[in-house]
């Protein structure tokens, strides 16, 4: 189920918040918690039923294996430590990268071994990565275990589930056990309308849109310079508004329940270098990312070379994480080359001027969002060489034609003429829940971005972010 749906909007979320809060005038919370998570299993195992039985084998095994972790010392406790990482490890590996693997090992061996062709459980990367993170923070002895309907909770609740923001146990379980988030709030419900709605249109109405130059500008070839660029700065913008706004709507979520999801974008296309753009784009991550992938290397204690050395890995596992496939991993390299580079030329940069800055960190950005998207590296070269193509510098007619009709090719120019200025500066691009304000502004503001969103539902489209 997708928040962005007549189902989800219409029938699933009116009848969780409606339950839910009835069941707040029972003197037991913990029937409320069971409900969400029997609500969250629901709204996972909506499309496909099989992979209910995935996460709950993923739920339960790393919940023992963290008991395990907390009840035992020593050697015992490393252990069930690294049966928590192999298990993991495994369980991605097996439904993401198994594939990939045996393709490259058919290609550098000649070897003929068969391909699963193995449907991506939803979300899979999310909740592995967030377990796994627990089980480290409870072998520091950072997190405790507590109950099993908590642990089951934490992974499980629906607006974070498949897509993120990934969040810590420590940050989420005390707020379900705060008996005042127990009941209605008025003033969080408000907020939590409103940020759904922001991001419901920036999906809806702006990401799906810009999908239609997007991807119809993937699949050209011979294209013109104008076509190209058009291409990838309409993609650059889509993964933006699709991305952002599904985290909006999961913070929004989060605020209908009482519960504070942390802000997982933050005008990222406004950063003077990667570095900073690392820092505004999917928060969350990165900072699960330097937390256990690049401190646990060293970090930058052991000197400038190694701090590069170990930047450059962390964006590898980056790349590698976002998907299987050799794009993905070169992207992430990338991004790593660039952010050594900012390491060692910081002062140098750092005299260039702001606007000069951020207009290249953008360009840099852009030009790598063709890596990401291309389904190879194929595809990527043909929108490179558009993009860089001298001997035709439009190419304009043919990516309009190969869309679905004027009218859409229309707005999309208006939206990617609109939007680069839109997404360095507005602060409603990347809305803050602790901004919210009951006004009659907002109640208007509210009421256009839900319209316009939900007469844009009809298009059958997925968050990008589901593929990882």
């Amino acid at each position: 189920m997708v928040f962005s749906s007549y189902v989800f909007i219409l029938a699933f979320l009116p009848i969780v918040v409606i339950v839910y809060y009835l069941l707040s005038h029972v003197n037991n919370s913990l029937i409320q918690r069971l409900f969400l998570i029997a609500a969250s299993l629901f709204f996972y195992g909506y499309y496909n039923v099989r992979y209910l039985a995935l996460i709950l084998a993923s739920i339960a095994v790393n919940y023992v294996l963290a008991v395990g972790i907390q009840r035992s010392e020593g050697k015992k406790a490393k252990l069930f430590f690294v049966l928590g990482i192999l298990f993991n490890v495994g369980l991605i590996g097996y439904y993401k990268y198994y594939d990939f693997f045996i393709e490259n090992i058919n290609a550098v061996f000649g070897s003929n071994f068969a391909l699963k062709h193995i449907l991506l459980p939803l979300g899979i990367s999310f909740f592995t990565f967030q377990q796994l993170s627990f089980l480290v923070s409870v072998y520091n002895g950072e997190e405790r275990v507590e109950q099993l309907r908590d642990y089951f909770l934490f992974v499980s609740f629906f607006p974070q589930l498949v897509a993120g923001p990934i969040v810590l146990y420590s940050e989420m379980i005390p707020q379900f056990k705060d008996e005042k988030r127990r009941f209605f709030n008025a003033d969080n419900f408000a907020a939590g309308i409103y940020l759904f709605s922001i991001g419901l249109f920036k999906k809806a109405a702006i990401a799906d849109t810009l999908a239609f130059f997007a991807d119809a500008g993937f699949g050209m070839s011979d294209m013109g310079m104008a076509a190209g660029w058009l291409t990838s700065v309409s993609y650059t913008l889509q993964i933006f508004f699709d991305f952002s706004g599904y985290s909006d709507m999961a913070i929004g979520l989060g605020k209908l329940f009482n519960i504070d999801i942390p802000m997982n974008f933050w005008k990222p296309y406004a950063s003077e270098s990667i570095t900073e753009f690392w820092r505004r784009w999917h928060i969350t991550l990165g900072r699960a990312l330097s937390t256990y992938v690049y401190k646990p290397l060293g970090g930058n204690r052991k000197g400038l070379f190694r701090t590069c050395v170990n930047l450059f890995l962390t964006f590898l596992v980056s790349g590698l994480w976002h998907g299987a496939a050799w794009t993905f991993v070169l992207w992430g390299a990338l991004h790593g080359v660039f952010v050594v580079i900012e390491r060692i030329l910081k002062e140098k940069l750092e005299k260039i001027p702001h606007r000069v800055r951020v207009a290249g960190t953008f360009l840099i950005v852009n030009l790598l969002w063709v890596l990401f998207r291309a389904e190879d590296f194929g595809m990527a070269m043909e929108v490179y060489k558009g993009m860089f193509n001298l001997g035709n510098l439009s190419g304009l007619h043919e990516l309009i034609r190969a869309t679905s009709s004027f009218v859409e090719s229309a707005i999309n120019l208006g939206l990617v003429a609109v939007f680069i200025p839109v997404v360095m500066k507005l602060k409603c691009v990347s809305p803050k829940a602790s901004d919210f304000r009951p006004s009659r502004g907002t109640l208007v503001q509210t009421a256009v971005f839900f319209t316009l969103a939900f007469l844009c539902l009809s298009r059958e489209t997925v968050f990008i972010y589901f593929n990882f």
